[in-house]
């Protein structure tokens, strides 16, 4: 009796961690893998279990040590919203690849941004008549906020806590005018495309500029930033 007993509150524990793999003489048998997360955290939400699921399914398991390396600083240092475009990059490519369709990093890059935005429609019936549904894909990609919920408490680390020196500071900085060139010209040239806006697709700089108040010399914000303030020698305030 106490062993049946024991058996039923194993099947219901599995239940409810959604882990049993098979039936075995003791009545569950667990995923071992898989089992330290359901154990610690019992009351796991399915969004917090999305990144493990999403990666099981595509065959890329391994993302999420790369997340926590990513993470904890070992390698180059990335934030959660990076993470986020780095994983939903890896689920777009591979869907895309494995309908036979091979693009540039940037252009697979582009479109999971826009399957996460109003222009998500447009790009799904891109790909129409090709066999990948984006549609399908699109549910599949996570945000920012999910990506720091399996790290914190699915996978429990913590980022080490680090002052930015000035030149990360900067070099941020550099890649956000970066991204809103890429995100501009993608806007762009989709507009074009639909035949929205005439002609061919223009070149675009994005620049932030600086403006001494002391001496009245306008300065590119990076260089401003890297100089210490303001480069010109006529400047009060050179430093």
């Amino acid at each position: 009796m106490t062993s049946t007993i024991a058996s039923y509150i194993c099947i219901l524990m599995g239940l409810c961690a959604g882990q049993i793999e098979q039936m075995g003489s003791n009545g569950c048998v667990y995923e071992r893998s898989r089992w330290p997360y359901s154990y610690t955290s019992m009351s796991e939400t399915p969004q917090q279990q999305k990144i493990e699921r999403i990666a099981q399914k595509y065959g890329v398991e391994e993302i999420g040590d790369e997340l926590v390396a990513y993470w904890i600083g070992d390698g180059p240092d990335k934030s959660v919203r990076e993470l986020a475009a780095y994983f939903n990059f890896q689920i777009v490519d591979i869907a895309l690849r494995n309908a036979g369709i091979i693009l540039d990093r940037e252009v697979v890059e582009s479109i999971a941004e826009k399957l996460q935005t109003d222009d998500a429609r447009f790009t799904e019936t891109e790909f129409g008549d090709r066999d990948v549904d984006l549609s399908e894909v699109k549910h599949d990609l996570v945000s920012y906020q999910s990506v720091h919920t399996y790290l914190r408490e699915i996978r429990e680390v913590e980022k080490p806590d680090s002052v930015k020196t000035k030149s990360q500071r900067i070099d941020d900085l550099r890649k956000l005018h970066a991204r809103v060139v890429k995100v501009s010209r993608g806007t762009a040239t989709q507009l074009i495309q639909r035949g929205d806006v005439e002609g061919p697709a223009p070149r675009i700089e994005v620049d932030a500029t600086a403006l001494c108040l002391d001496c009245q010399t306008e300065t590119n914000l990076l260089i401003y930033l890297h100089n210490g303030g303001c480069p010109s020698a006529e400047c009060s305030n050179h430093p």
